[in-house]
């Protein structure tokens, strides 16, 4: 239970994070908004997969 508690709020507040930067049109446009959106999801499979190897290294 505590690696996906751990896991979950890693990566809940990274998404919140890009929600929010998504929200504020005003400072983007089409191209960047794309470009977060695929630069996030890398960084949420790529975090996701060594947040997983941490946890296991303590267990």
């Amino acid at each position: 239970m505590r690696s996906g508690f751990t896991r979950g709020l890693i990566m809940g507040s990274i998404i919140g994070a890009s929600v929010g930067m998504v929200m504020n049109s005003n400072m983007m446009n089409g191209k960047s908004k794309r470009k977060l959106k695929k630069t996030s999801a890398e960084l949420i499979r790529k975090s996701g997969s060594i947040i997983g190897d941490v946890i296991d290294l303590f267990r």
